[in-house]
């Protein structure tokens, strides 16, 4: 058979094939709605729907702490004026994670150029319960994570400058839904600063260094601000690693497995310093103490598989997760898209210091955002390690490697 008809013949399953991650998203959400239905957990009954009330009784945001989640808070209250009862909420949640699936596919393809990789990620994405859960609670998870993944497509696939300007609402968007949304800026300036400096003359390269110094004081002069109202050192004290376990039924009476003792010596700041000023402080009285704190609390958080979880659950993040961590530390040898991999990492990587810094949740549901991106990562490093024993169909523009 003529080398022509080979490379044609499987196009037309190769179409189907990419079809079956979205029908396995598909069963997966007709299953979680019929174990659970949609949820209204007591985070969006205490803040969510009181503070999306007053907005669509008058367009009333509050310049409290809830005013960081007032992205989220507006799509609420947006519901709530037209009369429509949350499962609205929810099934615009649903659409646009189908929305984040094709697209996490779609940018696998364009970074590979391997319909296999990008087939093996969206599978990833869309059979794990630990992203596509949070689709019907009424929480920020999951309009969060989509348009994380959105704003990764329009830097990566759009070319067009017109396009990303008209795409900047949606960046400020993202920074209103949760406050650690302002990371994927981050990461975009990342993406972008590793394209220029690539290419960029010495002269250039110390301009753009002088210019990420004074974007990393401007950074953490807006971080102050933002964590302002909570209080992070107050759960050091306590020795806290997984929020909410010290004292429910997920810690055996008696155990401490879920916290660190906190030695007697333990110095507090002062409640009048600012927010970085008061980690600085006692990380400077208890600088053991607090890189232990830090460290084990990373540690969880990247290990993700839990005592509590069941076998299943943990035994499909072993099968999944973990060989991404593998595969992810590949994904620098793809030169042409190394830009984009430095991108991914910087998300996953603020995340995970996000933990560190403050506290991991018992429900992992901060892992969420940024599993698609390890799923990304993994895919990206399985096309590094076997890609070149790929088939030749596998290719999707046969011009590039």
């Amino acid at each position: 058979m003529p080398a022509k008809i080979i490379n044609r013949f499987p196009t037309w399953w190769l179409a189907g094939l990419s079809a079956i991650p979205a029908l396995i998203w598909l069963l997966l959400q007709h299953y979680l709605y019929q174990r659970s239905g949609i949820q209204i957990p007591a985070d969006a009954v205490f803040r969510y729907i009181p503070y999306a009330q007053d907005v669509a009784q008058g367009l009333n945001y509050d310049l409290g702490q809830d005013i960081r989640y007032a992205g989220y808070t507006s799509v609420i209250a947006g519901f709530l004026k037209a009369g429509l009862p949350y499962g609205y909420v929810v099934g615009l949640q649903v659409f646009l994670s189908l929305a984040a699936l094709l697209l996490v596919q779609r940018l696998v393809a364009v970074i590979t150029n391997s319909w296999l990789c990008s087939l093996i990620a969206a599978l990833l994405v869309a059979t794990s319960q630990d992203i596509q859960q949070w689709n019907f609670y009424v929480l920020t998870e999951s309009i969060f994570t989509s348009t994380w993944v959105f704003c990764t497509a329009m830097l990566v696939l759009c070319r067009n400058r017109t396009a990303w300007v008209l795409g900047i609402p949606l960046w400020l968007f993202v920074c209103l839904v949760r406050p650690n949304g302002i990371f994927i800026i981050v990461a975009a300036a990342v993406y972008l600063f590793a394209i220029r400096f690539q290419t960029s003359s010495a002269v250039q390269r110390r301009k753009m260094l002088l210019g990420v110094g004074i974007t990393a004081i401007l950074f953490f002069l807006l971080l102050n601000q933002l964590l302002g109202p909570f209080t992070l050192v107050e759960t050091y004290a306590r020795g806290e690693i997984i929020y909410g376990t010290a004292y429910s039924n997920l810690t055996p009476p008696g155990s401490s497995m879920y916290r660190i003792e906190p030695p007697s010596t333990l110095q507090m700041p002062p409640t009048t310093a600012s927010a970085l000023g008061k980690l600085f402080l006692f990380f400077w009285h208890n600088p053991v103490f607090f890189l232990k704190l830090a460290l084990v609390k990373g540690a969880v958080f990247i290990a993700f598989a839990k005592p509590y979880f069941s076998s299943a659950h943990n035994l499909f993040i072993f099968l999944t997760v973990y060989p991404c961590y593998l595969l992810s530390t590949q994904a620098f040898k793809n030169k042409r898209s190394r830009a984009v991999v430095v991108a991914l990492f910087s998300l996953v990587g603020l995340q995970t210091l996000m933990v560190m810094f403050t506290v991991e949740d018992w429900d992992c549901r901060f892992m969420a955002p940024i599993l698609p991106f390890i799923f990304m990562l993994g895919a990206i490093g399985l096309k590094q390690t076997v890609g070149r024993h790929f088939p030749a169909w596998d290719r999707i523009d046969s011009q590039t490697d």
